[in-house]
């Protein structure tokens, strides 16, 4: 049966009124008092007369509050989670066939990323930005598959949400849980895990076609196989090939910026004695872009002078192991893996006299292991205890072509070790008060080394201690009230940091320093998302984020990292949803950024010194719009015989901001608007979806930045044109 009807029908035997509130989600309820407590107890408890039914107090609706974040890593519920939280569900990623992180940001308010092109994009959350570059730094966005982080430092990996069970978005910072770097916050994207109850299997294939560009398509399986009662495999293959629609005037090539994505997933799962589970992942998927995805002149269409090809590409594998025990009055849940990363990218380096070509490689290889012991609240009382251990190396190296010779740039290798003992306590002071005290204390030995360096870089490198231990405590601390049902009221307190490094531009070398990110904040919360007919959550924070570590151009034009000095964010986002009808509702959500440099460092004041830019933009905080909002109308409706009806129509828009720090990346990006239609007509075992982008065919700028000595308002990355696509679905 088709889950909506196998719901309707337990309900209409247990004597409860059901509401759908997503594809495979109900909430239960009574249809009055007496025939609840006749389910309960039929002969202990026989049914009241109508006269004690009414003066009896009413019952709290106990189904939709609980809600699960699993973020939290102690099985924190909603209503009693003190901090900002989104969740994304796996059947609405899947609307628009096998996309990656774009999806999420579509979806979200204060969520953002750069758009160099997919597999080479920084992540960011709450204005949490330090630069447009993936260079050696920690990524401020922690970013999780499953309990794996996929990277510390590199770009995101661009993962297909393919098969998901669902996105989970925490703003940062969440040193606590998830280590020192997670400035922003983290996203925890949550792959279906397999049953051992059924076999089953499922596809899709999806074709569009984008307004100036080529077409695409996009193919996805997945096989769900029992092993036995306790043991099951689920594996997972997807391939998408997204049509270009940039063109090269000067070579006369059209529709130059295809990207193909191949990937999969296995995950196997098994139940070693009861409530006892080990599970086994392997992902792996590789990016290949014909060339990059900007253009500069908006005034002849999506198109750019060239002479050199900008092919990139992205190749990213995690293997894991996973022993969990996840019910019960204790809890443990240890996780042990490896990633490794790969990128290539070749950027257009040509200045007026000659033609040169910059190719970048960084590679990165990642060990962690992680092991957690808690119990959910119990007695008013709940803890967490946790030991992490890492082992992360990443290299980068680039290369300069000019006049038929390749020339060999400097190159950093970054190494840090890192051992961590955490915790979590929380506690229920009354019925209303709700705290929770927490503290990170890491261990971090960092290893640097230098690559191709000139004789003068050699003398600065032996300057450097190439081996730096450093300690850190980080503590946290949250208020939560409750004063009247339904709503939460909270105070927020939590720091994070980054370790140094070495970086290294042209043939020049330099150490960076850590730097340390606090964040205070209050916010609350009415409702629970697409459960009850209103939910309302806002915030307010401020950060002092100290020895900001960002990257800006150098001389010629390369990237390098360095501390910029201190600046202060004011963030606040406010985000809700009011059911009108049992079919429509509506969403929106508002985000507001004020970040600067407050105080810039000796040598970011030398460079607004040598090209000083004005006073209204030269201190913000890179690549984050001072305002970002979104709005959304969702319909869904049930039409007879199994079948139902989907509709989602939103608009997004992105405020203006800058490309970096520093005179050189004072370019305008941001200030557009993007928009959607989404359609789902569900028939059991057979799904038709609908998808429209860009309704507007609006070219916008989502990234300035193309060729890096050629920076200028003519160089723009201009959204998706308008394309439409329809997809098929089947289960067996």
């Amino acid at each position: 049966m088709a889950p909506a009807d196998a719901v309707r029908l337990l309900a209409a035997h247990a004597g409860l009124n059901v509401r759908a509130v997503g594809p495979k989600s109900f909430v239960l309820s009574p249809r009055r008092l007496s025939v609840l407590r006749q389910v309960s107890a039929p002969v202990r408890q026989p049914t009241p007369p109508p006269r004690q039914v009414r003066a009896a107090p009413p019952l709290p609706d106990p189904a939709p509050q609980d809600i699960v974040v699993t973020a939290s890593k102690r099985d924190t519920l909603s209503r009693r989670f003190p901090g900002q939280w989104s969740r994304i569900d796996g059947d609405d990623l899947a609307l628009t066939g096998a996309r990656g992180t774009e999806a999420v940001e579509a979806r979200s308010v204060g969520f953002a990323s750069t758009h160099l092109g997919a597999g080479r994009n920084k992540l960011f959350i709450r204005g949490i930005a330090d630069s447009s570059f993936s260079g050696p730094t920690q990524s401020p966005v922690g970013q999780y598959l499953g309990d794996l982080r996929t990277g510390y430092a590199g770009p995101d990996p661009d993962l297909r949400l393919v098969d998901m069970n669902s996105v989970e978005i925490l703003e940062g910072p969440q040193g606590t849980l998830y280590g020192a770097g997670a400035l922003g916050g983290i996203m925890l994207l949550r792959p279906n895990m397999p049953d051992s109850r059924r076999f089953g299997t499922q596809a899709s294939v999806g074709l569009s076609a984008t307004e100036h560009g080529e077409p695409g398509y996009d193919i996805a399986a997945t096989i769900n196989a029992p092993l036995g009662e306790r043991a099951a495999l689920r594996v997972t293959g997807y391939r998408s090939d997204e049509g270009g629609y940039v063109d090269n005037r000067l070579t006369g090539d059209r529709d130059i910026n295809d990207v193909a994505v191949t990937g999969g997933r296995l995950i196997a799962s098994s139940e070693l004695t009861p409530g006892w589970f080990a599970d086994v992942q392997l992902t792996g998927q590789r990016i290949r872009g014909e060339d990059s995805q900007y253009s500069d002149d908006v005034g002849e269409g999506l198109s750019r002078a060239s002479l050199v090809d900008l092919p990139y590409s992205s190749d990213f594998a995690l293997v894991s192991f996973t022993l969990r025990k996840d019910s019960g009055d204790l809890r443990v849940r240890s996780t042990t893996g490896f990633i490794r990363q790969e990128v290539d990218e070749r950027f257009d380096f040509s200045s007026l006299a000659e033609q040169r070509v910059l190719s970048q490689r960084s590679r990165a290889r990642g060990f962690s292991s992680e092991t957690r012991l808690w119990r959910p609240k119990h007695n008013g009382l709940s803890w967490l205890v946790g030991l992490s251990l890492l082992d992360h190396r990443f290299a980068v190296r680039r290369d300069l072509a000019e006049q038929g010779s390749e020339r060999r740039l400097g190159g950093a290798i970054n190494h840090i070790n890192e051992v961590t003992l955490y915790g979590e306590l929380g506690a229920e002071l009354n019925d209303f008060i709700d705290m929770t005290a927490g503290a990170r204390l890491t261990e971090t030995n960092l290893t640097s080394e230098g690559q191709h360096l000139s004789a003068f870089a050699f003398q600065a490198l032996a300057a450097i201690d190439p081996e730096r231990n450093e300690r850190r405590f980080l503590p946290s601390a949250s208020i939560l009230a409750r004063p009247v049902e339904g709503l939460s009221l909270y105070l927020r307190y939590q720091q994070g940091f980054r370790p140094g490094g070495l970086s290294i531009a042209n043939e020049s070398v330099q150490n960076y320093r850590r730097d340390l990110l606090a964040t205070a904040e209050a916010g609350f919360r009415v409702g629970t998302p697409l459960v009850g007919r209103f939910d309302l959550a806002g915030s307010v924070s401020r950060s002092r984020w100290r020895s900001i570590q960002a990257d800006y151009l150098d001389g010629a034009g390369l990237p390098v990292t360095a501390n910029i000095g201190d600046g202060t964010i004011w963030s606040a986002t406010l985000n809700g949803g009011v059911r009108l009808t049992s079919t429509l509702r509506l969403e929106g959500g508002i985000a507001f950024n004020d970040g600067r440099v407050n105080s810039p460092s000796a040598e970011l004041a030398r460079l607004l010194a040598a090209a000083p830019l004005p006073s209204s933009g030269h201190m913000r905080i890179p690549n984050i719009a001072r305002v970002a909002g979104r709005g959304a109308i969702h319909y869904r409706r049930n039409i007879g015989n199994g079948n139902s009806l989907q509709l989602n129509l939103y608009g997004r828009y992105v405020g203006a901001s800058r490309l970096g720090i520093g005179p050189r990346l004072g370019e305008r990006q941001g200030d557009y608007f993007d928009s959607g239609l989404l359609a789902k007509l569900n028939g059991g075992q057979r799904t038709v979806t609908f998808s429209l982008i860009n309704l507007t065919d609006s070219v916008g700028n989502r990234f300035t930045f193309g060729a890096p000595v050629q920076t200028g308002t003519d160089q723009l990355t201009p959204l998706r044109p308008r394309t439409v696509r329809v997809g098929l679905e089947w289960a067996f």
